[in-house]
C-alpha cells in the first residue's frame, strides 16, 4: 500500500475493531473471593498493589504488585484477594477478529500471542509488567473512560500494541520447530476452527495441510502432547462452553451437541464428562449460579 493510502486507512478509515469489552481499576478488600467462572474473551489482570491469587483448574497463581496474568478464553478460574486486599487493573478483549489473518501472516509477523490463543496451547501467561506494558494498559483504560474524540481508534491502536508486547513474551520461549513455528499445525488449527461443526477426519485435515495423515498425527503428538482426536474434542467442548455462555445458559443441550460437531448428545455428554470431570448439565448449572 502506498504511504498516503496507509495513512488514510489508519487515520481516516471509518471502521474500528470494537473488541475491547472493558478496562477498569478494582480495589478488592482483604479475603475477597470471586467464585469460579469463565469468559469467551481474553482476560488480563494487572496487580497494581497488594496480592491476589487466581486459581485455574486447581492451579493457584499469585500475583504481586506489577505482575500480570493473561487468562485465555474459556478457562474456568476464581480469585482470592490477599490478607491486606489488593488493587487490580482488569481488561477483557476479543481475538476472533484477528483470525481473518492467515497462519503464514501471523507467523511471519511474529504475532505469537494470537497464534497461541488460536491453537489452545496454553491456559495463561504470567509475567512481570514492564513500564511500556503498564503504560499501554493504563492509557487504554483512560481512553475507554474519557471517551474523547477518536477514542475507539486510540483503543484499537493500544490493543494492537498490547498484542505485540504479549507476542514478544510468548515468542521468548519459542524454539525452532515448535508448534507455533510449524505451518502445518497452524493450518490444521485453522481448518478445525472453520469446520468444527462438521464431520472432520484426519485425512481431510492432512490433505488441507498438504501432508500425510500419519505425519499430521505425529505432529500433534510431538508438538502438542496429544493426538489429533483429543485436540478436536477439546476444541469442540470449548466451543460448546462458548455458545452456552453467549446464549445466557439457554442453549438446548441436544442442539449444542450437534452444533459443535458431536455425533449425538450421548457422545457429547460422555466426552464432556471425561475431559472436564463433570457432566454438561452439572457444569452449566454451576456456571449459571456463579
Amino acid at each position: 500500500m502506498a504511504e498516503d493510502g496507509y495513512l488514510q486507512a489508519v487515520l481516516l478509515g471509518r471502521d474500528t475493531l470494537h473488541v475491547i469489552d472493558n478496562a477498569v481499576m478494582r480495589a478488592l478488600p482483604a479475603g475477597d473471593h470471586f467464585s469460579t467462572h469463565l469468559h469467551n474473551t481474553v482476560e488480563l489482570i494487572l496487580c497494581t498493589g497488594g496480592r491476589i491469587t487466581l486459581t485455574l483448574f486447581q492451579t493457584p497463581l499469585t500475583l504481586e504488585k506489577d505482575e500480570y496474568l493473561v487468562i485465555y478464553p474459556h478457562i474456568p478460574h476464581c480469585s482470592d484477594a490477599g490478607p491486606e486486599g489488593c488493587s487490580i487493573l482488569q481488561l477483557h478483549f476479543h481475538t476472533e477478529v484477528f483470525r481473518r489473518l492467515v497462519a503464514d501472516s501471523l507467523k511471519d509477523r511474529e504475532l505469537y500471542f494470537l497464534l497461541d490463543v488460536a491453537m489452545d496451547r496454553h491456559r495463561f501467561l504470567k509475567r512481570r509488567a514492564t513500564d511500556q506494558f503498564y503504560d499501554c494498559v493504563l492509557y487504554l483504560k483512560q481512553e475507554l473512560e474519557q471517551k474523547q474524540p477518536n477514542y475507539r481508534r486510540m483503543c484499537d491502536l493500544y490493543l494492537f500494541q498490547l498484542i505485540l508486547l504479549l507476542s514478544r513474551q510468548v515468542g521468548e520461549g519459542i524454539a525452532p520447530g515448535s508448534s507455533l513455528g510449524n505451518r502445518h499445525l497452524i493450518m490444521a488449527a485453522q481448518y478445525i476452527q472453520q469446520h468444527y461443526a462438521e464431520k472432520i477426519t484426519t485425512g481431510q485435515v492432512a490433505e488441507y495441510c498438504g501432508i500425510t495423515p500419519r505425519r499430521l498425527t505425529a505432529l500433534f503428538s510431538e508438538k502438542l502432547n496429544m493426538n489429533f482426536s483429543t485436540y478436536l474434542i477439546y476444541f469442540r467442548i470449548n466451543k460448546a462452553i462458548e455458545l452456552m455462555e453467549l446464549h445466557g445458559g439457554r442453549y438446548p443441550l441436544t442442539r449444542l451437541a450437534l452444533d459443535t460437531g458431536f455425533g449425538s448428545p450421548a457422545h457429547f455428554s460422555r466426552m464432556f464428562k471425561e475431559k472436564m470431570g463433570v457432566s454438561p448439565p452439572r457444569y452449566f448449572e454451576a456456571q449459571a449460579r456463579s
